[in-house]
């Protein structure tokens, strides 16, 4: 089976979590590395769930850190509760000892001394502010758009209105490093609001993990709890609850769960006022500018669900 090089950024997060528990127990991705971003906490708490994370499912992958605030505006405050909790990660005790460490590399040496070095294309799998991706462009421009196969991220919103107007946290938090991103050329997959908000676990869901019955599936369920308890009082209650970043994952392991997309011009505003921040998706093709991202609209539930378990299944 040929395996489908990846590096994955992120900020954990608990469904950064499942994103990663996906891609690292996913026979078909080969995870070079893991880069770490400020975002929905400082970068040294997302920094030690990402190393808590991969120590307790049994995996071992270089983690950089990367950018501690957005390129050009100043870090938002993240330590209030939240939807994550103080950590970013509650809803779970990890072990105190763990032998993993951040690597000694920043996470703009690693990505890149791994695309110079690669005989293959890699695909970027973004779940969180797009700072690390913005830089790494910024300084690799030839070297990026030469090896990189296509960004899978998790960001934007084309209909689906949460807090503000065409808003969601991850391409509004750095909208300069998102800018550079959707106008690099390198293709864009865009799974946002749009998608992430169908794509939702119900409390069988979470049994069915705990029934898997390796730490790894008991972990997830208990987070995953945590999770539904603190997104549902402090954003949305649908009737179950999302697990957005681990989208951005299962496009990249099989296409065919995408159910719906469209490609079409996505523009990044980052003039000041209320709309700063936004992704204004073109979906009528009225500004005949040319598409810069497939934007994703549905997946196929029970197909994602499943995936996830099957994941988390194969690993300790």
């Amino acid at each position: 089976m040929r395996k489908i090089p990846v590096i994955i950024d992120c900020d954990p997060g608990h469904d950064d979590m499942v994103a990663l528990i996906l891609a690292l127990g996913t026979p078909c991705l080969d995870v070079k590395l893991i880069t770490n971003v400020a975002g929905n906490k400082v970068l040294s708490k997302v920094t030690n769930n990402t190393l808590n994370i991969l120590n307790y499912c049994g995996a071992q992958v270089e983690v950089a850190a990367g950018a501690r605030q957005p390129l050009v505006r100043g870090y938002q405050r993240t330590d209030t509760e939240g939807a994550h909790g103080l950590s970013g990660l509650d809803g779970f005790e990890f072990p105190v000892e763990n032998p993993l460490r951040v690597s000694k590399r920043t996470a703009l040496e690693a990505a890149a001394d791994i695309l110079k070095h690669s005989e293959e294309k890699i695909t970027f799998i973004c779940t969180g502010p797009l700072s690390n991706m913005g830089l790494l462009i910024r300084a690799y421009p030839d070297l990026c758009k030469e090896k990189i196969e296509q960004i899978s991220l998790m960001g934007g919103t084309c209909h689906f209105i949460l807090t503000k107007p065409f808003m969601e946290f991850n391409t509004y938090f750095d909208a300069e490093a998102s800018k550079i991103v959707f106008e690099s050329g390198i293709p864009v997959v865009m799974y946002g609001y749009d998608v992430t908000y169908k794509a939702l676990f119900q409390e069988d869901f979470l049994d069915k993990l705990d029934r898997i019955g390796n730490q790894t599936g008991h972990m997830m369920a208990a987070l995953l709890r945590k999770f539904m308890q603190l997104h549902n009082q402090v954003w949305l209650d649908l009737g179950g609850c999302p697990v957005h970043d681990a989208c951005a994952v299962a496009g990249v392991i099989d296409r065919s769960i995408i159910r719906k997309s469209e490609k079409m011009y996505v523009e990044i505003m980052t003039e000041p006022g209320p709309l700063s921040g936004a992704t204004v998706c073109d979906y009528e093709h009225r500004s005949r500018k040319p598409e810069n991202a497939e934007v994703i609209f549905e997946l196929d539930l029970e197909k994602f669900l499943h995936m996830i378990l099957d994941a988390a299944g194969r690993l300790a």
